[in-house]
This record gives structure tokens, C-alpha cells and sequence, in this order.
């Protein structure tokens, strides 16, 4: 696999090509200077334009790049100081025990990564879901209130009528006296009819704000579901970056003699 090393330090160049030397195609960074053994780019992107290389050591620590494994220098570090200061035996063997151990360790934080996005899915369906139901519920609180609407305006002619009725039935004087007890009825339960009118819009009116917050909890729901999911997959890559690093210098180690 050929190495390129993203870095804006010239020392930090100088380290991992003292170790990868036959494995680096090309070094870049802002303002990068230095004389090596091979290119180096002021621009990271024409680099890869030019010598696309499989794998890129990032010593700055801001390269995003979803098209090339990236690993951070920290774990590229860690790995090539398996074995420092040991025979070249032990410098090997070293390798091999940090890179098996780093596989494996990887391999376990993989499967937990997954088993956590598998329930991140499951938590954003259940989001889904629950913004349906408030969703219907918002529907519904606005038929009901259409209807309320339209019963209000009943009630209004209601009590109109019985105001008729009486003005009628106190103009014909002692013949429109049991019409004129109907009358003070109709009114008497139009009046009723609009306060309890004004009571269910009240009761309405706080279920609407309940339900609005629980439609801003359930996106809120879906958001952390969504950004859980997203930093699960950025983790995943870098880990799998670092395993596949791990074992190219595996093999590094291998095909050195003992």
C-alpha cells in the first residue's frame, strides 16, 4: 500500500519517513517544506490528484476525505513504536503482538458500534412513529375544532331566537306568557352551550400545546437518533482505518528479515 502523509511540520515527515520510507508516496501540507526522498505538495488535493495513494498519515488532524483511509498519527505512531529500541527480531515480533492485539481489540468495538447503530435505527423507527401518531393528533384537535366552530355559531343563533321569542311573546302580552318561559329557555341554554364552548376550548387548547411539545420531543428524538448514527459510521471508519493499518505493518513485519 502506498503512504501519504498529511502534516504541516517537516519534522513529523522526517519521523514516519525514517520508518515507511519505501512505503511513502508523497507528503503534503500547508506551507510544508523540507527535502525528502519523494514529492511534496503545498496542496493536499493535487497530491492525490497526481499520486492517488491508498492510505494518508494525518499529523494535523482535520482531513476529511471519505474517498482514502485516513489514520491519525497518534495510532500511526503507536504502531510503528511497537518494537522501538528492541533487535530487529524483537522489533518484529513487536508488530505482530500490536497489531494482533489492536485487530482484535478493534474487531470488539466494530461489533459493539454495530449493535449500537442497530438500536439507533430501532430508536429512529420508534421516532417515526411517534411523530405519526402526533401528527394524527394535531388532525384531530383541528376537526374538533372546526366542529366547535360550527356548534358556537348554533348557540349564537340560538340565543338570538330566544331573544325574538320573548320580544314576540311580551308583545301579545298574557296569551305569549308560557311562550315567553320557552323562550328564556332557549336562551338560558344557548348562554350554557357557550361556556361550556369556551371550557372545551380551553381543555383543547392545552392538549394542542401538549401535543406540540411532544411532536418537538419526538424530532428532537430523531435528530439524536440520526447524530448517533452518524458519529457510530464516522467511528467505524477510523476504527477500520486503524485496523487496516495495523495490518499492513503486520506484514511489513513479516516480510523483513529476522
Amino acid at each position: 500500500m502506498r503512504i501519504g502523509i498529511y502534516a504541516d511540520d517537516p519534522g513529523q515527515v522526517e519521523s514516519l519517513s525514517r520508518q515507511l520510507t519505501a512505503q511513502i508516496l508523497w507528503a503534503a501540507g500547508p506551507e510544508l517544506g523540507g527535502a525528502f526522498p519523494f514529492p511534496v505538495y503545498g496542496d493536499y488535493a493535487q497530491a492525490m490528484a497526481e499520486k492517488p495513494a491508498g492510505m494518508v498519515i494525518d499529523c494535523i488532524g482535520d482531513l476529511r476525505d471519505q474517498q482514502v483511509m485516513v489514520v491519525p498519527a497518534q495510532a500511526a505512531y503507536l504502531l510503528l513504536g511497537a518494537g522501538k529500541d528492541k533487535s530487529s527480531s524483537g522489533t518484529n515480533t513487536g508488530f505482530l503482538a500490536a497489531s494482533a492485539q489492536l485487530s482484535a481489540s478493534i474487531d470488539k468495538i466494530l461489533k459493539q458500534l454495530s449493535l449500537l447503530n442497530d438500536y439507533s435505527e430501532k430508536l429512529s423507527q420508534v421516532g417515526a412513529q411517534l411523530t405519526s401518531t402526533s401528527a394524527g393528533i394535531a388532525g384531530d384537535l383541528e376537526r374538533t375544532g372546526r366542529i366547535l366552530d360550527s356548534i358556537t355559531r348554533i348557540a349564537k343563533r340560538s340565543k338570538i331566537i330566544g331573544l325574538n321569542s320573548a320580544i314576540e311573546a311580551a308583545r301579545v302580552g298574557e296569551q305569549g306568557r308560557g311562550f315567553a318561559v320557552v323562550a328564556e329557555e332557549i336562551k338560558t341554554l344557548a348562554d350554557d352551550s357557550a361556556q361550556s364552548i369556551l371550557d372545551i376550548e380551553r381543555i383543547l387548547a392545552g392538549i394542542q400545546r401538549g401535543s406540540e411539545e411532544f411532536s418537538a420531543g419526538t424530532s428532537s428524538v430523531n435528530e439524536l437518533s440520526d447524530l448517533q448514527q452518524l458519529t457510530a459510521t464516522e467511528i467505524s471508519a477510523m476504527l477500520q482505518a486503524l485496523k487496516e493499518l495495523g495490518q499492513h505493518l503486520k506484514q511489513l513485519a513479516q516480510d523483513q528479515p529476522a
